[in-house]
């Protein structure tokens, strides 16, 4: 008894919804419109986070290409492994850095990630 009147239940209000929404007014907004209203809070997001994530780090990345490629004989710089030296050769994708007193490491350029002031 209880099975038969929960599946009743189940049936209905199921049912209920879809006749009321058979039954809906046509004269509201046209599909296109509810689409384009429906489309511009996604298209609003997506424009955000273009501009506080995907910008700034195109920016970020094209200094940082200016920076590697711009180096100079004489630059004192920071590799990603946290090594402060001063810039002695630059040979294609290669930096010859002093650390020391002669002490001289070679590092790839794309491992130098600034320039530090002298």
């Amino acid at each position: 008894m209880n099975v038969q009147r929960s599946l009743g239940l189940a049936v209905l209000a199921i049912l209920i919804p879809a006749a009321a929404f058979a039954q809906a007014p046509t004269g509201g907004p046209s599909q296109t419109t509810a689409l384009i209203a429906q489309m511009v809070p996604i298209l609003g997001i997506v424009v955000i986070m273009y501009f506080l994530l995907i910008r700034p780090q195109q920016q970020r990345a094209s200094e940082l290409s200016k920076l590697q490629t711009g180096l100079a004989k004489g630059d004192r710089v920071l590799t990603q492994a946290g090594i402060f030296g001063t810039v002695v050769g630059v040979d294609g994708d290669k930096v010859v850095l002093r650390v020391d007193d002669n002490v001289k490491l070679e590092f790839s350029k794309s491992s130098i990630v600034g320039k530090v002031d002298k």
